[in-house]
């Protein structure tokens, strides 16, 4: 999910990063138990939000380790999973193995070619896994192409697919909170892409590569405020889930952390 749903650190005490940083460890953890050492690679703090928002939403056990690793070889680092973090680890193989392909699509990248062939063998288990959702996640990028490719396709046509495949996504096993799950992936999916198309923006203007905000002629204030509004959709469907575990990271994520890019681009109102 591009980066872009990370906690804001600077906003939780010092314990609440320990357990930011152990749950992160978690999902890097289940990956190497998952598919061994090398889909590692696909580690994201946006899934560690998705497994964490899933695991405050059903309260689930967790199992606490330390391990040693190439990025802690000495002293090691503790680490925490919890009972959603295999599908968060599927979906981060997923996820990454199908950015690979858009990259290859979009840019010829050599980088992305030698990730792809890394992850392909892993990207098959995950099919056999969670196949309705590697479906959807194909048929999605598949649709957002076709928009990148329509040169009067509009702004938020490509954050609208993005925002259906987050719903699918975010619903996964939600039983009584799938609607609620559905709402709020829907919401995030939108914000996150636009957001990260905002960042993106001079850069792809620069290459020529597709953005959805290329040549509108959009000024600073005017992206902020249709950003601000996609993101308070997002907050009020976060609002409306009985969380309590992991509160404090979760609301740094959705009203603040999904900012941080933005706001060290731009400048602020």
């Amino acid at each position: 999910m591009f980066g872009i749903a990370v906690a804001r650190l600077d906003q939780v005490s010092e314990a609440a990063k320990a357990r930011y940083q152990s749950l992160y460890c978690g999902l890097c953890h289940t990956l190497k138990e998952r598919y061994g050492q090398a889909p590692r690679v696909t580690l994201s703090y946006d899934l560690t939000f998705l497994a964490m928002l899933q695991g405050s939403l059903f309260e689930g056990d967790e199992e606490q380790g330390h391990e040693r690793c190439a990025s802690h070889p000495a002293k090691g680092i503790a680490y925490t999973v919890n009972p959603q973090m295999p599908y968060a680890a599927d979906l981060s193989v997923a996820l990454a193995y199908h950015k690979c392909l858009d990259d290859i699509h979009d840019e010829g990248s050599v980088a992305a070619r030698g990730t792809e062939a890394l992850l392909h063998r892993h990207y098959e288990h995950a099919y056999t896994r969670i196949p309705a959702e590697c479906a959807a996640i194909e048929r999605c990028m598949d649709e957002i192409r076709l928009i990148e490719e329509d040169p009067t396709s509009a702004p938020d046509d490509a954050a609208l697919a993005f925002g259906g495949l987050m719903a699918e996504l975010f619903a996964h096993d939600a039983g009584f909170w799938e609607p609620h799950m559905r709402a709020l992936g829907f919401a995030i999916g939108r914000v996150v892409y636009l957001m990260d198309a905002a960042v993106d923006l001079q850069e792809d203007e620069k290459s020529g590569s597709y953005n959805p905000f290329a040549h509108k002629g959009m000024t600073d204030e005017e992206l902020r405020e249709m950003l601000g509004a996609l993101a308070l959709d997002a907050a009020e469907a976060f609002d409306a889930l009985p969380l309590e575990r992991d509160l404090d990271l979760l609301q740094s994520v959705i009203y603040s952390g999904i900012w941080q890019k933005f706001n060290a681009l731009y400048s602020k109102a």
